[in-house]
């Protein structure tokens, strides 16, 4: 009955069709697991399940019943997975039983955001004797449970220990890169504070090594000499041998700074503020490089037509620039990337509106206000969340922001409940906020009661409670006015989430204090005076321009836009490569646009405190 009702389920969403369901055998099994293997989830529940109809003891059918379930999970049919896992017959003596369905919990977990649950399923090591594919994904799932819990140094020792279980270079590759990929979220100074096992401790071995290509990534000579140095102390460390020998490599040429480089900015045009900024930033960081006297500036005024930046661009040219930075129009980063090919490389200080441009020679970077909206859409997703509220201003740049987010929420599987827009002119925002909270739904049952029994009842209106958190889109006017009525709309208890542009830039305790417990992602740079990282900063902290200091954040474009041209190649070449600049930590995707990996803060007594302290 139990197994004839899970069958059904599946049955229903064409899972468990009699077509193509093979024999249960052993070639039939592992065909399944390779499925599952390579992602194909679906297909592995539909055969999982089909032998499970064939299987004649009952523990072998509960064993593929598992497995199936695990299948569900991975493939986001969440009721079926349950549903399966409920009607199971467990046998609780059986050890590799009890472990297997621990497994499929825990998939099942991780898919409803509840990374502490996978902790409690996973506390036992697997059973002797239990196949290495299945203790590869016991040591994967509690790293994915980490991950989630953005704890990224214990998803890395998780993955070292999850290597010794993988058979395939391509799955041991994937593994490499996974760890790699958490660490390079650790500043260099914690990867030395944290690294507390010496030589040869693997997971020790990969600090060090990710913490000398941060530290040395600029410097071929000293990178080398590094890497030699710490081939000595871990000679029998795993890492792979393309890996050590693309460090190992590098020649200076690869990191050369061209000796012209043409700076294209708007000065003479609604934008002059901003292209001071960039220009001021952008040569605070050329005077602080130890060659600058090899390289030249020349400094173009693209004016307010983006139609000009051709022209300009060619006029750069003709007089000598090997490299070019900007322009910082929207419109005018599209008319390059329209042009194919570019003479010289170029990094535009903006992104094209044309998402899928490939120029060649075109990189894009920027402080794109979508691209924080859609790391604020995936921090929440990685904090369990589920269940979003939007507040965004009326106009272009709230419906832009919007946008961005609510298309990465829903992409990632999260649900939008309710969305709402306000007037930024205004100071009272209760109108847009109690919709968005369901005030007027309650009061309204309210009022019906009250008519239906025909005298007064006491009442204190309620908020909805299908809400996991607020996406909040506004700057610092706004949110200081917002966060205090939210709470008095009884939200006090809901995190809302937002981007940078909340936070001025500058401390301000008394008038930030009503943000507090709103969290936000911010660049290295603003957070200066509230974090460990002072880098540059410190250095010129006298010389910083009044364009830089009221808009730090291009300012700290600026500075990125010179330091990074010497990184682009390793970050072209290296898909594993970041480079840890002053706006965040900076990689390349295929595209050749910049990403930039935010810190995550809070407001606490009117300062923003960072949030991941294992990444500071």
């Amino acid at each position: 009955m139990i197994l004839r009702r899970t069958l059904l389920v599946l049955l229903f969403l064409g899972l468990a069709s009699c077509a193509g369901v093979p024999k249960l055998t052993k070639q039939a099994f592992e065909t399944a697991e390779e499925k599952f293997l390579q992602g194909e989830y679906t297909e592995a529940a539909r055969l999982f399940n089909g032998m499970a109809g064939q299987a004649r003891k009952s523990s072998s059918r509960a064993e593929l019943l598992m497995r199936a379930a695990a299948s569900m999970a991975k493939a986001d049919l969440i009721p079926q997975a349950r549903e399966t896992l409920d009607n199971i017959q467990l046998d609780k003596n059986n050890r590799f039983q009890v472990f297997l369905f621990n497994l499929s919990q825990s998939h099942l977990a991780l898919a409803e955001r509840r990374p502490a649950d996978v902790f409690g399923y996973l506390r036992s090591p697997p059973p002797r004797n239990t196949r290495n594919r299945y203790r590869a994904e016991y040591y994967k799932l509690r790293a994915e449970a980490y991950t989630m819990q953005g704890n990224r140094l214990e998803t890395a020792r998780e993955l070292v220990k999850r290597e010794a279980y993988l058979k395939t270079s391509e799955l041991i590759e994937k593994n490499q890169t996974a760890i790699w990929d958490a660490l390079t979220t650790l500043t260099t100074r914690a990867l030395q504070q944290l690294r507390t096992s010496p030589p040869p401790d693997v997971l020790s071995g990969w600090m060090h090594l990710v913490q000398i290509a941060k530290s040395y990534q600029l410097d071929p000579v000293q990178l080398k000499r590094q890497v030699t140095y710490w081939r000595r102390q871990y000679p029998k460390h795993p890492v792979r041998k393309d890996v050590l020998d693309g460090l190992s490599t590098r020649k200076k040429e690869d990191v050369a700074i061209p000796n012209q480089i043409a700076l294209l900015l708007p000065f003479s045009s609604k934008y002059a503020t901003a292209a001071e900024a960039v220009r001021d930033g952008f040569l605070a960081a050329y005077y602080s490089h130890p060659d600058h006297q090899n390289q030249s500036i020349r400094i173009y005024d693209v004016g307010d037509d983006p139609g000009n930046v051709l022209d300009v661009y060619d006029q750069a040219i003709t007089e000598g620039a090997q490299f070019i930075v900007g322009p910082l129009d929207k419109d005018a980063v599209t008319k390059m990337a329209n042009q194919e090919p570019l003479p010289v490389p170029t990094l535009a200080l903006n992104y094209s509106q044309e998402e899928n441009s490939e120029a060649r020679n075109l990189f894009q970077f920027g402080l794109s206000p979508e691209e924080e909206a859609r790391q604020v859409a995936e921090r929440t997703w990685l904090d369990g969340h589920v269940y979003a509220t939007i507040l965004s201003p009326a106009g272009p740049w709230g419906d832009r922001v919007k946008t961005a987010f609510k298309e990465r929420w829903e992409f990632m599987g999260g649900k939008v409940v309710e969305e709402q827009s306000y007037d930024p002119g205004k100071n009272d925002f209760s109108g847009p906020i109690r919709t968005l909270l369901d005030i007027d739904e309650s009061e309204h049952r309210s009022r019906k009661l009250i008519t239906t029994l025909k005298r007064d009842v006491k009442f204190s209106p309620r908020r909805r409670k299908d809400v996991d958190f607020i996406f909040l889109a506004a700057f610092p006017k706004q949110a200081r006015a917002i966060r205090p009525q939210l709470k008095f709309f009884h939200a006090t208890e809901v995190p809302v989430y937002a981007t940078s542009h909340i936070f001025t830039g500058n401390l301000n305790q008394e008038k930030d204090r009503d943000m507090d417990g709103m969290l936000f992602g911010d660049m290295p740079w603003v957070l200066a005076e509230t974090t460990s990282h002072r880098s540059l900063r410190s250095d010129i902290e006298r010389q910083i321009s009044k364009a830089g200091n009221s808009f730090q954040r291009l300012y700290a474009l600026g500075i990125d836009a010179f330091n990074i041209i010497g990184a682009l190649n390793p970050l072209r070449k290296f898909s594993y490569e970041r480079y840890d600049g002053e706006t965040g930590s900076l990689s390349l995707d295929v595209q050749q646009r910049v990403r930039r990996q935010l810190t995550w803060v809070k407001f606490r007594s009117g300062h923003p405190r960072t949030i991941d302290q294992a990444t500071q």
